[in-house]
């Protein structure tokens, strides 16, 4: 193959990646903006300045578009809580800023408000159920392994699923899913302060960060 020929093959490349990728932001956007019902495959490609025949192209339907576009932010999610996880096995952060990363990445970002779009809309939706099991058992299982490389049981705790690290981080990650809903109508940031601060106490007692 000539070297104008793998230019060409990666500069195609390239720009298709540059399309999904503005269609995969144009996408949360628009579900943190106006919700699931209302996102619609011409409102994303308008949204991400791209036309109709390279939107299908690349996602025929609306269901395509918004697995891809959620597979992609499940990974961006957790890539970044891996860095903050490295972090912190540095002695980089301490475990109370550590926690205040992960909690504000949750507030603040778009992972988990589009996130509750897309899964009450699945809740009524088999199809769209389906086709996100996949993803949500791939960050499940990402999520797992960062805790387990990060924390330890502390000494002396018991044995068994409540001294596991993975089952005593899904259960801070549930308790910030819950805040973070209370916030939509309660955004009192003493309230959910305090609570952190509290949930960071209780967590001391179950693990304790690896540093290496």
């Amino acid at each position: 193959m000539s070297n104008l020929s793998k230019t060409t093959r990666r500069t195609q490349t390239e720009r298709s990646d540059r399309t999904r990728k503005l269609l995969h932001e144009a996408t949360i956007a628009l579900l943190m903006e106006v919700g699931y019902s209302n996102t619609t495959t011409l409102g994303i490609a308008k949204r991400a300045g791209v036309s109709r025949g390279a939107q299908t192209h690349h996602y025929p339907e609306k269901i395509d578009l918004i697995v891809a576009a959620t597979e992609d932010m499940f990974h961006a999610f957790a890539e970044g809580l891996a860095e903050q996880a490295a972090l912190l096995r540095a002695g980089r952060l301490s475990l109370d800023e550590f926690l205040d990363r992960v909690w504000h990445r949750m507030l603040d970002g778009d992972w988990f408000y589009a996130s509750l779009e897309i899964i009450v809309a699945a809740r009524g939706d088999a199809d769209l159920r389906q086709r996100l099991q996949p993803a949500i058992l791939s960050l499940h299982g990402r999520f797992e392994a960062i805790w387990r490389e990060t924390f330890a049981p502390v000494s002396g705790s018991d044995s068994g699923p409540d001294a596991d690290p993975a089952v005593i981080l899904n259960i801070v990650m549930n308790m910030f899913r819950g805040m973070a809903v209370q916030a939509v109508l309660r955004p009192d940031k003493t309230f959910l302060q305090e609570m952190l601060k509290v949930m960071a106490d209780i967590l001391r007692t179950r693990v304790t960060p690896i540093v290496e």
